[in-house]
């Protein structure tokens, strides 16, 4: 691979990268928790089962390789209730496709309601 190759990649990662944190960076924002709390690696997945509604194992499940996947339809299943989405949403938006999914979350017209959904 030369270097201009090598570059490309990695800008068009970093892209993304800026692009996934920004998205969460609106969604700890709308949730009423401090935004810079989206960078910082671990804490960042604890914020979000508080965000959920969802217990600490479902926290655990997250950080525990393998099990994360189980974790994660957890999250997104409470993610989406939390903000007023169905079922529908939370499995094929937030679960299939996270990027997308978490992105209109965050900048979209979502509002996060909380316990009251």
């Amino acid at each position: 691979m030369d270097l201009t190759t090598a570059s490309f990649i990695l800008s068009v990662g970093l892209i993304i990268v800026l692009i996934y944190v920004l998205s969460f960076w609106q969604i700890f924002y709308k949730a009423g928790y401090e935004s810079w709390k989206c960078i910082i690696p671990i804490y960042n997945l604890y914020i979000m089962t508080k965000i959920a509604g969802q217990p600490i194992w479902v926290f655990i499940l997250l950080i525990i390789p393998g099990l994360s996947v189980v974790g994660s339809l957890f999250l997104s299943l409470g993610v989406a209730k939390m903000f007023g989405k169905g079922t529908a949403f939370a499995l094929i938006g937030l679960f299939l496709f996270t990027f997308f999914g978490y992105m209109y979350l965050g900048w979209g017209d979502s509002e996060y309601v909380g316990e009251k959904a």
